[in-house]
């Protein structure tokens, strides 16, 4: 009976105990936010884009990206999206680089996977302009041309716009 009772005292430490890996939300001192429009600063004139009949230049994406952000915060609940930036956090965004790569070939050399990358620079400050988090993030995604699960580059871009203000969202809200 005690080795049951052990046993059953020992179980009960390691489930609440959990695994040691979790997260905390970020405390601010403001519990508002303001998200200034994003800013599209992909240089379409590089040497890279120039010669290059490959890469492609998604149509509003920094609004589309602004949308999505702010949809992710309103539904996330932590902050509340204000429409001035008057006692609030203030997030501004820049859209650095759009990359499209080639990751798969099939046998007659056709592109048969393509990956979306979309570099982005963060930079939160609170209501007096003290700089909290600034960093880069790179938001990506995967898609097949060809085959059972393709998609249109279109329908791959709003999985990247997805994954880059979910990653967003985590470098403000979370604190790990």
């Amino acid at each position: 009976m005690e080795r049951i009772k052990s046993g059953i005292t020992i179980l009960t430490i390691l489930f609440f105990s959990g695994c040691g890996y979790s997260f905390h939300g970020f405390q601010y001192q403001e519990n508002k936010i303001f998200i200034y429009p994003i800013i599209n600063k992909i240089n379409i004139t590089s040497e890279t884009r120039r010669y290059s009949s490959y890469q492609s230049f998604p149509i509003l994406l920094e609004k589309k990206l602004t949308n999505r952000l702010i949809e992710k915060f309103n539904i996330d609940g932590h902050l509340k999206v204000v429409n001035t930036p008057d006692a609030a956090l203030r997030l501004s965004c820049i859209i650095k680089k759009y990359l499209k790569e080639s990751l798969r070939y099939t046998d007659s050399e056709e592109v048969e996977e393509q990956r979306l990358r979309l570099y982005v620079h963060i930079q939160l400050k609170d209501s007096k302009g003290t700089s909290l988090k600034e960093r880069d993030i790179v938001g990506e995604t995967t898609y097949f041309l060809l085959g059972t699960y393709r998609k249109s580059e279109e329908q791959a871009q709003e999985d990247l716009i997805e994954d880059t203000a979910r990653r967003i969202l985590e470098i403000i809200v979370e604190e790990w």
